[in-house]
């Protein structure tokens, strides 16, 4: 019968375990030194070691000749444990997990070993065990008889009562290192007698996360389809696509190609790829594009230098802000994608998210179009992005700007028309007078049109910083006014203003209760008492906002109704804030 590989190969001694040396280490001086514990909880997550060192420990602490802590397996008792002797039990706690199985375990502790010096039972998944069973292993645990020891094994801690874990020496597991992995793989397909390339080796760790034993396991497939096993063998025994695809999707993401993205995805799937394996691969490889964003060491990213130097190309490319939004939707998805029908088309709908980052109004998909538009703007500003000028009439070409700027804006509500002349600072130019007419956005509000005549010089930024100047004063006015916009036509009410009050949380709901709304365009004014409206248009206006540009569907800026009066004293105010109040059911007492 053929031998499994995580089976042959499984460790004799403490010395032939692989990354857990901190472990290994404590385990012998204890030996040496006569001082081992009654009680032991080996942790960890799958494949790390914890069964493999109950079987050393119980043959370790029963050997007649141990060397260094190690058990020496030639004497009598190593060879009665290696063929199961009866005073060393194995227990699967995920199907003995009764109450009655442990009284039966506590009578026959009781009686000596047959042929060793300590009956050991070793628990494996102990975590498994009824909360009655481990209420009857608690005063077999804390007073064993001097003969017996206990070695508990559990990849769930948490699961494990505090009153057993207090009672147990505990040991965490780490996960197997990469390269020690590789190292062991290696070595175990030269006895084999396989060709294993370090590519490939390295791949196989990579994949097993950890795992001592399903790194071994998918060793034992590739052998299985290959004697000479590649790292395209091992991505086809293990279902994965090749980092290649992984990049090309990336690419994709970033520059918003959402055909080219479908096409790949229906390629993957035509060749039979898990869904739910290209995710998470793809969570995996923008982890890598944020480690590498945020400075992390070499170290902590595990991947083969060509690999890393292809990352840092990729990572030039991205914002640490849009890398986490990829993460955060991939993740999403993953999560979601056990619940769905088609998986396919759940994946398709994740990758058109990705590539959109205009379908996303919550935080993260606003930081990343405006990343969108900074990284525009540095392209221009660098010569990147080339704009055509009229070297003659000192002209900027409108048309080449105005497709500049649309492609850089991901959520344009209205064309910005550029102005008719710009200033272009170049020594040979002949001044010129040319009305200057400019329309430009701030804050979300649509300033009116403003024309100012000035010269406009070459060289000369004093001239330009007039015309913002006058632009903002204009802006100032116009809000300001507060009569005409009381008196505009162009204001409607805004029915929905009840149900969008509904959704604000009740603590400012309460305060902004008595107030109505009007809209024009994208501009909301609030109109009300003066203190509603102060909250509403003040301390809450950004929740006001959201609420109202969630309902709406665009991004929304309120304005309110302010008072006619140009200042209002103290006393006013109190008076306010007094009615407020008693409208609110409070009882005032006035002193």
């Amino acid at each position: 019968m053929y031998l499994a590989l995580y089976r042959k190969y499984r460790p004799k001694t403490f010395d032939d375990v692989i990354s857990q040396e901190h472990i290994t280490t404590t385990l012998k001086n204890q030996l040496k030194n006569g001082q081992n514990s009654h009680a032991y909880l080996f942790t960890g997550s799958r494949g790390t070691g914890k069964t493999t060192c109950s079987k050393i420990l119980a043959k370790a602490v029963n050997c007649l000749n141990p060397v260094d802590g190690n058990p020496c397996l030639k004497c009598e008792a190593c060879r009665a444990i290696e063929e199961e002797s009866s005073d060393v039990t194995e227990i699967d706690a995920a199907s003995n997990n009764g109450v009655d199985y442990v009284r039966d375990l506590k009578e026959e502790a009781v009686y000596a070993p047959i042929s060793c010096k300590y009956r050991v039972y070793i628990i494996d998944e102990v975590h498994m065990l009824s909360t009655a069973a481990f209420n009857a292993l608690l005063k077999l645990i804390e007073e064993p008889p001097p003969h017996v020891i206990f070695i508990f094994a559990t990849t769930e801690t948490h699961k494990v009562p505090a009153t057993i874990l207090s009672r147990c020496q505990r040991f965490e597991f780490r996960r197997i290192d990469i390269n020690d992995s590789k190292k062991r793989l290696l070595d175990i397909a030269e006895k084999e007698n396989v060709k294993l390339s370090e590519d490939a080796a390295f791949l196989i760790s990579k994949i097993s996360d950890g795992g001592m034993r399903d790194a071994l396991s998918l060793l034992d497939q590739c052998i299985s389809v290959s004697e000479n096993i590649t790292a395209d063998v091992v991505r086809e025994c293990a279902g994965i696509s090749g980092s290649d695809y992984l990049f090309d999707i990336s690419e994709k993401i970033e520059n918003q190609d959402i055909p080219s993205l479908l096409k790949i995805l229906d390629e993957i799937n035509s060749r039979s790829k898990n869904i739910n394996r290209l995710i998470e691969e793809l969570i995996a490889h923008y982890r890598i594009l944020m480690l590498l964003k945020a400075g992390a060491d070499n170290s902590v990213i595990r991947v083969t230098d060509e690999e890393l130097n292809r990352y840092r190309s990729a990572a030039e490319s991205y914002t640490l802000g849009e890398i986490m939004r990829c993460i955060s939707i991939l993740s999403e998805f993953l999560g979601s994608m056990g619940r769905v029908v088609n998986p396919l088309l759940h994946a398709e709908m994740c990758f058109i998210r990705l590539a959109s980052p205009k379908l996303d109004i919550n935080e993260e998909g606003l930081n990343t179009r405006i990343d969108l538009i900074e990284k525009k703007l540095e392209k221009i500003s660098s010569g990147e992005i080339s704009i055509a000028v009229n070297a003659p009439a000192a002209e900027v070409k409108k048309e080449a700007v105005t497709e500049e700027i649309k492609e850089a804006d991901p959520f344009p509500v209205e064309e910005i028309p550029l102005p008719d002349y710009a200033p272009v600072y170049n020594e040979n130019a002949v001044p010129e007078e040319k009305p200057f007419e400019i329309k430009l956005p701030f804050d979300g509000e649509n300033i009116s049109e403003i024309r100012a005549e000035a010269p406009v010089e070459s060289g000369s930024a004093e001239t330009l910083g007039d015309v913002i100047k006058a632009v903002k004063e204009q802006k100032k006015e116009t809000l300001n006014n507060t009569a005409a916009a009381e008196s505009s036509e162009d204001f409607k009410t805004l029915e929905e203003w009840n149900e969008i009050i509904e959704t604000i949380p009740f603590s400012i709901r309460i305060l902004i209760s008595d107030t109505t709304a009007k809209i024009c365009g994208n501009t909301v004014l609030i109109e009300g008492g003066n203190l509603s409206v102060g909250y509403a248009t003040g301390d809450f206006r950004r929740e006001v906002e959201d609420a109202i540009s969630k309902a709406l569907g665009r991004k929304i800026v309120v304005q309110g109704k302010k008072n006619v009066r140009q200042a209002i004293d103290p006393d006013e105010k109190v008076n306010d804030f007094l009615d407020f109040a008693r409208s609110q059911g409070v009882n005032i007492k006035e002193n």
